[in-house]
């Protein structure tokens, strides 16, 4: 009971904690808002964490602080903006009620928001290069692990062993986690054929066109077959006892480098082989001094499971701390914002809304980080504010970047555009953008059902038959 109680605490914390992650990064982006709007001589009415019924709020200084029941957003309410009743609620004094304000102001107060925002990203990005981010070191490869068969990829002639030189002409520096990397490219291009160009074993360059196919395993997104499988070193860290492993004398600190005489660069080339149906395969094994040997051995099936295998557990991806430099990772947090806007407007992307996520995707990534190692969040709320920032700065009504196109206009014009019309506009938007958020939100929970239904995988180790022969 107290175990349970104690796991209880623990998500509980996790959970307020990541809330309050998500909570400040709103604040600080709203907080621009607030300072900007102060300074530039603008009537601040209320500001306000989340939309809709109000838990808190308390009347400061004639500025309302109030904290709503949907953590999904904040806002300042400012009379002489552009209105956005169908958010922020009635305002007190009506923008008619109050000298208007410059254009200036209103472009300078609706840049404070994502200059706010990007000046957190800003300072996490510092945190993120002195305190360090655990990095999974397989994704610094450019080279493939392992091709699944029938896959476009295989039937293009992709082998695994190839180092990827190009993709549509561009130079991966790594498998994933940036706006050119392998994955990325593969999930965000907006071509309908891929160019791929390859070093085989340093004797020649070839190049390949291959045409993606949609992946329903990943919502409908591009796959070419080798995207889950960097080149890995297929290093043995447990033999499971009485299994075909140990009675084929294999140890812990081997090194599998071949099956059936073909070299692997990912261990799932070993369970394809298995999965294959040989009775008997042949293994090329390096031990921990260099010296390498040939082993036989027949996969069993063990009494616990239902698939065969050789009863191995390889050594779990190497995980280092590295301190990327604060431009990498805003520039590379923007580019993927970039990437991914041209590939959702792009015809030939298979990149839509529904892959997007909204404040519910970002609260579950957080509690998932939290629990994974907090330094993540640091380097995530990198990621989180730059997207807030540029994408706020979208010339859009409602958000900041329709704010200044509004006051644009009114620069240009020299006169003040109608209320009535910004207000119709506005709200028009505010519809648009409700309905944006429903289906966000809708995907996200699909997903999160997904995996929550997903059955957790067994920690349980395979046990064997003592005198072998399993079925």
């Amino acid at each position: 009971m107290n175990l349970a109680w104690s796991e209880i605490l623990t998500v509980g914390a996790t959970l307020l904690l990541a809330l309050f992650l998500f909570g400040s990064t709103v604040a600080a982006h709203e907080f621009g808002h607030y300072l900007a709007a102060r300074k530039m001589g603008l009537v601040v009415e209320r500001f306000a964490i989340g939309f809709g019924p109000k838990i808190y709020g308390k009347v400061i200084d004639g500025v309302e602080w109030q904290l709503n029941l949907l953590p999904l957003g904040g806002f300042v309410q400012l009379p002489q903006m552009s209105p956005a009743e169908a958010i922020e609620g009635k305002a007190a004094q009506g923008g008619k009620d109050l000298p208007p304000a410059s254009p200036k102001a209103k472009i300078i107060t609706a840049l404070a928001g994502p200059v706010a925002s990007l000046a957190l990203g800003v300072i996490c990005s510092v945190e993120s290069w002195i305190g360090g981010v655990p990095t999974n070191m397989i994704y610094r490869t450019t080279t493939i692990g392992w091709v699944e068969p029938e896959s476009p990829a295989a039937r293009a002639g992709v082998l695994p062993g190839d180092r990827i030189l190009a993709i549509d002409g561009r130079r991966p520096e790594r498998w994933a986690g940036r706006p050119g990397a392998v994955v990325e490219s593969i999930l965000l291009g907006t071509d309908r054929e891929i160019l791929l160009e390859v070093d085989r074993h340093n004797r020649e360059i070839v190049t390949l066109r291959i045409r993606p196919e949609r992946d329903q395993e990943m919502e409908g997104l591009r796959k070419l077959g080798f995207e889950m499988y960097p080149a890995q070193t297929s290093v043995v860290k447990k033999v499971i006892e009485s299994g075909p492993a140990q009675r084929a004398g294999i140890r812990p600190g081997d090194i599998i480098r071949t099956v059936n005489g073909m070299r692997i660069w990912n261990p799932a080339a070993v369970k394809a082989a298995v999965d294959s149906g040989d009775e008997t395969l042949e293994l090329g094994v390096e031990d921990s001094a260099g010296k390498t040997r040939k082993v036989r051995l027949r996969p069993e099936v063990a009494l616990n499971r239902k698939e065969r295998m050789i009863g191995v557990v390889w050594k779990p991806n190497e995980i280092q701390i590295t301190h990327p430099n604060p431009l990498e990772q805003i520039g590379s947090a923007a580019g993927m914002v970039f990437r991914t806007l041209h590939a959702l407007v792009s015809p030939a992307s298979s990149v839509g809304v529904k892959h997007l996520s909204g404040p519910l995707g970002i609260f579950e990534r957080l509690v998932s980080l939290l629990q994974t190692d907090p330094r993540l969040v640091i380097y995530f709320s990198v990621i989180l504010n730059v997207n807030l920032a540029v994408l706020n700065l979208l010339p859009i009504p409602v958000l900041d970047g329709g704010h200044i196109l509004f006051s644009l206009i009114e620069a240009f014009r020299r006169r003040q555009l109608q209320a009535k019309t910004i207000e119709r506009i506005q709200t028009a938007f505010v519809i648009l953008l409700a309905g944006f958020f429903v289906l966000v939100t809708y995907h996200d929970s699909m997903r999160l059902k997904k995996r929550m239904q997903r059955p957790a995988e067994s920690v349980e180790l395979p046990v064997f038959r003592k005198n072998g022969g399993g079925k």
